[in-house]
């Protein structure tokens, strides 16, 4: 009878010990969960606001083309219509020729504000916001493991399973792993 009092013993010792790292690892798992879907949240912001300046680019692009089209097509024009009999009038009509040609070739190279310029910006907020996406996408797998860490760790403070605890355990390294990787290398916890 007092082995199996102190087996009872050990077993009740066991399961408040147990369930004391149980609801620890829970704690920290959902301390990780929260810092996990905060970094979640700042990549998805920075998806739509770099998809925003991205079309932005796209759009001033676009609006450079056509006033690019425009003087050249002007330009031509002038270039080939009638020559003025009033030298004055001819030498204005050259000047406003040579304008809009210059106007044409600033639309495009401008290196502030020319397509070329607009363009290497789009391409630089699309780029920004595929890593964006792919950092959104590997916080969002942590935030996962550590989801399912916590009710594996839950469930065992109620079964007192050794197995499910290892097993959150587990799933824990991994949303540690996936949020480590969220911060230096997203491409490769993007899945």
């Amino acid at each position: 009878m007092n082995k199996a009092l102190e087996h009872t013993e050990h077993a009740q010792h066991a399961a408040e010990h147990g369930s004391k790292h149980a609801a620890l690892i829970v704690a920290v798992l959902a301390a990780l969960l929260a810092v996990t879907e905060q970094q979640a949240r700042h990549a998805e912001i920075a998806v739509y606001a770099n998809g925003i300046l991205a079309a932005d680019s796209w759009s001033q692009y676009q609006a450079k083309s056509t006033r690019q089209l425009i003087s050249e097509n002007l330009s031509r024009m002038l270039a080939v219509s009638d020559p003025a009999s009033d030298p004055a009038l001819a030498d204005r009509r050259a000047a406003l020729v040579k304008a809009m040609a210059d106007d044409a070739v600033r639309f495009v190279k401008d290196p502030k504000d020319g397509k070329e310029a607009i363009a290497a910006r789009a391409h630089g907020f699309e780029e920004i916001r595929g890593e964006a996406l792919e950092r959104s996408h590997t916080f969002d797998n942590a935030a996962a493991a550590f989801e399912l860490g916590i009710v594996l760790a839950t469930a065992s403070a109620i079964t007192m399973s050794t197995l499910l605890i290892r097993f959150s355990l587990l799933m824990g390294g991994v949303g540690l792993v996936l949020g480590v990787l969220g911060l230096v290398a997203p491409n490769l916890g993007a899945f």
